[in-house]
């Protein structure tokens, strides 16, 4: 029933031209992109501090679950299993690797649906609207695209979903009791340890193309997944710090954080596009995504906060 679905997505695909289609892709692209994820920052650092704190830790929690689902099922991707399923232009160059769940759906739900569910509980519901209107859009491209089946997406969406909702629970339940973090921090860590330890050691499909090269290389595989450990691991590590070391919502005023927010995001960018490459050459693969995906979570709940906190001290003098 999925590879139906796809074909007939496929179909009207095909009779529709091309503009619905290449706007599919550039919403498929954009799910993945920086964007994404600096809004969500710009929320953290200038908006709500504990807001924004959620939905990094969603985000996080989602990106872990993707990839451990992923390497648990290794399912392969539509047009592996049926040659009927014809992926639209570019779209098959970035669906590498194992199919469910999407990991596209994962970041859709991790930064706009999370911004939706800070927003809802904001009051500000047409906005919270439009977040999870995003959200269904991608969804939907991966499928329209043919790069996914519904289960992919769903799945995809309702892992990060549910994370979501297990962040906001942990830390009213780490509000009730600061001590408790020390708990999540060692737990989350140990969790990333034994994830890692369950992607090298486990058992793989191997199959084959005709031309004798694999239809997935599963090391590959894993060392994409290290990104869910590089995330979750920096965000208890460094919420950890963040709690105990800054202050900066009450320090500075909204507008004088959106000031340093703004300027901070440039940086930001900036690592997210040319940190990886230099970085792979040196540490390889793995080591790579953990390192790259840490160095995101420090930089948003270490970094920035302490920028601003040095702010406020000069602003005094």
């Amino acid at each position: 029933m999925d590879i139906d679905y796809l074909l007939l997505l496929q179909n009207l695909r095909d009779a529709s031209g091309a503009f619905l289609p290449e706007l599919m892709g550039i919403i498929s692209k954009i799910a993945v992109s920086e964007l994404p994820l600096m809004l969500v920052c710009f929320v953290y650092w200038a908006l709500d501090r504990q807001g924004g704190k959620r939905i990094l830790g969603g985000f996080s929690l989602g990106l872990f679950m993707n990839g451990l689902l992923k390497l648990t099922f290794c399912v392969y991707r539509p047009w592996i299993r049926d040659a009927r399923v014809l992926p639209y232009g570019d779209a098959k160059v970035a669906a590498t690797g194992y199919s469910f769940p999407s990991g596209h759906s994962t970041w859709a739900t991790g930064c706009f649906g999370g911004t939706g569910e800070w927003l809802r509980r904001q009051g500000r519901r047409a906005l919270c609207i439009v977040c999870w209107v995003c959200v269904a859009l991608v969804m939907f491209s991966r499928n329209f695209l043919g790069v996914h089946t519904p289960q992919d997406v769903i799945v995809g969406f309702g892992t990060t979903a549910l994370s979501i909702f297990a962040i906001y629970k942990l830390e009213a339940w780490t509000d009730e009791d600061p001590k408790r973090d020390l708990y999540v921090m060692i737990g989350g860590l140990a969790l990333c340890v034994a994830a890692g330890a369950f992607y090298y050691l486990k058992p793989y499909p191997l199959d084959y193309n005709a031309d004798g090269t694999l239809l997935v290389d599963p090391l590959k595989m894993a060392n994409d997944s290290f990104e869910g450990l590089g995330m979750l691991g920096g965000y208890v590590t460094c919420r950890f710090i963040e709690r105990r070391g800054f202050a900066f919502d009450r320090e500075l005023t909204m507008r004088d954080r959106a000031v340093v927010a703004v300027v901070a995001l440039i940086p930001f960018y900036g690592m997210l596009q040319l940190f990886a490459a230099p970085l792979a050459a040196v540490v390889g693969a793995a080591a790579k995504n953990v390192i790259r995906f840490f160095a995101v979570a420090l930089y948003a709940m270490v970094m920035v906060p302490a920028a601003m906190s040095l702010v406020a001290k000069l602003q005094k003098r």
